[in-house]
């Protein structure tokens, strides 16, 4: 058992349902609203569900290999993946003139920070 991964996966599991629950009332449903042309509403309804089944399954993947104490090449993988998020959404975050405008790659570098940890770590 690798409790790092395990809280990863929790957190991940967080930023999943947040995406899903949240998400969809504060973002989805407003840009949705605005959007006039069928395929762009369809392609960002599709492009918005990807991302939850990614955050789900990614999650999935780090509770698992935190159950079964394994950290195979998949862990450093998801861990850069959130990683890279969190860095995305912090520049954005930055352009729109503070830090912590868009809070969601705090979240992101939590859940990146402990599977690397959960990686390196038995």
């Amino acid at each position: 058992m690798n409790p790092w991964l395990i809280a990863s996966g929790l957190l991940g599991a967080l930023c999943t349902a947040g995406h899903a629950f949240s998400g969809r009332a504060i973002y989805f449903l407003p840009i949705q609203s605005q959007l006039v042309n069928a395929g762009h509403s369809h392609i960002f309804s599709g492009m918005w569900h990807l991302i939850t089944v990614n955050f789900a399954l990614s999650s999935l993947a780090l509770l698992a290999a935190g159950t079964m104490g394994r950290s195979d090449f998949a862990v450093p993988l998801i861990a850069a993946q959130f990683l890279c998020y969190a860095a995305v959404y912090f520049f954005q975050s930055v352009k729109l003139g503070s830090s912590l405008k868009l809070f969601q790659w705090t979240l992101f570098a939590a859940v990146g920070m402990l599977a690397a940890i959960g990686a390196v770590l038995p």
